[in-house]
């Protein structure tokens, strides 16, 4: 039960600061207009995969680099909480993943003939939010259900953004613009909630 508790809670975090229905508005943007859906599949399959391989390199071996660099794990959280919160509050106003990509970044993209890797799945995806919050499980991983449940939040999160991203064009018709921008200022809250429990955690750990 402990488990599967643990590996509801890291899917919820994980999946909430992927944000996968931002990505998708960010990856139509960067993709031809007469775009087909089986293009938008292929890139939708090459970014997921990326971004699981991504997310396990850092979970599996990421507290290590930090203990070799001599990183406190409770200076990781007041910081890492505090990108989160700029995140947060970026989406609770409207501005979806703007920190984690820049505008030139995206008019290169627009250059590329495949955007699944770079920028979309890195650093679109993969930016210091979710490097930050995977960073952060891997930190409080000490026994092997806490690995299991990272590994598994890691790959229900992957599986539901390849799902996402590869019906996004039927999404948006459906959600339309304000859907979608309500259902991003929903998550810039909860983002924002959890930024601020990262914080609290850091610094009553410090003390």
């Amino acid at each position: 039960m402990d488990l599967l508790k643990s590996i509801f809670s890291d899917t919820i975090t994980v999946f909430t600061i992927m944000n996968p229905l931002s990505v998708g508005v960010i990856m139509l943007s960067l993709l031809d207009e007469d775009v087909s859906d089986a293009e938008v599949k292929s890139v939708a399959n090459k970014a997921s995969k990326a971004i699981f391989v991504a997310l396990l390199i850092i979970f599996f071996i990421g507290q290590y680099i930090f203990k070799f660099l001599g990183v406190s794990p409770d200076g990781l959280r007041v910081f890492g909480g505090l990108i989160l919160l700029v995140m947060g509050i970026n989406m609770v106003q409207g501005h979806g993943k703007k920190v984690n990509h820049s505008s030139k970044e995206q008019e290169a993209a627009g250059n590329r003939e495949d955007i699944s890797v770079v920028p979309l799945a890195i650093p679109i995806t993969v930016g210091p939010g979710l490097i930050t919050t995977t960073l952060s499980m891997s930190l409080k991983a000490v026994d092997w259900q806490h690995y299991v449940s990272g590994f598994v939040a890691i790959l229900i999160c992957c599986i539901a953004s390849l799902l996402i991203l590869g019906r996004m064009p039927y999404i948006k018709q459906k959600l339309g613009v304000n859907g979608l921008r309500v259902f991003n200022r929903i998550m810039g809250l909860v983002v924002g909630s959890l930024a601020a429990q990262m914080i609290l955690t850091g610094i009553s750990e410090y003390l």
